[in-house]
């Protein structure tokens, strides 16, 4: 089972508004085994539920019910480190969604991130089944998401809607004043919703250069971050990574590892493997967990996986389980229950 954690540098944000509110955060920190040299090392990395017992403390100590409302308000670009700089040198806001959906396990791990274009609205969806995932981290991270927006766009923005899973505070005054926008409470999941036309904002400090070399450091972080003896798994995090995108051919998942094409087949082969078969691995591994979420669409897990249309989605997900993705929801759905 994989530990939910987040980057020490994630906290940040905390520990800033601790320091607003004059509380020693020196001890604080101290009670929890973390210093300020953890704190500025964002590849050190800590338990959510650990994040967690510290935001319920820090409520406590500040009396402060909206403390990740307030802890999010709070980001400065090193929180998120070579996220957070590879998203600020980004062309676009639509750019920087995208940098954001493929690195965010630099930061934390306790969910996914995805987006889908609906008519003129856009969900940034939060999906996350972790324990850990309470209110004030929930807050903490949409806070973040839609400060730092702003902050890289130089604009004001708002969304247009704000969902989150957990029941309704007893005051939504700050949720109103931060977010400017609708906010709904107990949702099937945490999503922000916004019009398509903010993907093509301009971001103040676009930098090419500056983004490509991010982007490979990213790309080697990702790898260090799921380190593994067998090849094979390095080969399929680098294509996880990259679905999404469509960015998936040999070759250029050869250069993401720093490897020839011809070395990457030949270590596959050590390993009894060829590159396609691990290809197709991956995408039905990821194909049979989205596909028992009935939430999501089939157009969606095809954008996911990378394929070019639906049609050739619908074919592969056959030849891997001789069903269609209908077909086979609907056996899930049917299947009787263990319990």
């Amino acid at each position: 089972m994989i530990t939910s954690q987040i980057s020490a540098a994630y906290l940040r944000g905390l520990i800033d508004f601790l320091r607003l509110r004059n509380i020693d955060t020196e001890r604080f920190l101290e009670r929890y085994e973390i210093d300020d040299a953890m704190l500025e090392n964002f590849q050190a990395r800590i338990p959510v539920a650990r994040f967690n017992q510290m935001l319920y403390e820090a409520e406590a100590l500040t009396g402060d019910a909206d403390i990740g409302l307030h802890a999010g308000e709070q980001i400065k670009p090193n929180q998120y480190g070579v996220l957070g700089l590879s998203i600020m040198n980004c062309k676009t806001l639509e750019e920087a969604v995208q940098r954001h959906t493929r690195y965010e396990n630099l930061v934390c791990n306790v969910a996914i991130s995805r987006y889908q274009v609906t008519g003129d609205q856009v969900e940034l969806i939060w999906d996350t089944c972790a324990p850990e995932a309470t209110r004030h981290i929930a807050e903490e991270n949409v806070a973040s998401w839609v400060t730092f927006a702003r902050w890289i766009s130089g604009t004001d923005l708002s969304p247009s809607l704000i969902e989150f899973q957990h029941a309704p505070p007893d005051s939504t005054a700050e949720h109103e004043r931060i977010f400017r926008c609708p906010v709904q409470f107990s949702a099937d999941r945490v999503r922000v919703v916004f019009p398509t036309e903010f993907l093509t904002l301009s971001l103040r400090q676009y930098d090419p250069a500056m983004l490509c070399m991010l982007d490979t450091y990213a790309e080697r972080l990702l790898l260090e971050l799921n380190h593994s003896d067998q090849f094979v798994d390095k080969v399929t995090m680098a294509i996880s990574t990259h679905l999404q995108s469509g960015e998936v051919s040999l070759g250029h998942i050869a250069a993401t590892l720093a490897l020839s094409e011809r070395q990457l087949q030949r270590k596959l082969k050590e390993e009894g493997l060829t590159y396609q078969g691990v290809l197709d691995e991956t995408r039905k591994s990821l194909a049979l967990k989205q596909i028992d979420d009935d939430m999501i669409d089939f157009s969606e897990i095809t954008f996911l996986l990378g394929f070019s249309d639906q049609s050739a989605f619908q074919r592969a997900f056959k030849k891997w389980t001789g069903l269609t993705p209908g077909q086979y929801r609907k056996s899930q759905i049917n299947r009787p229950s263990t319990n």
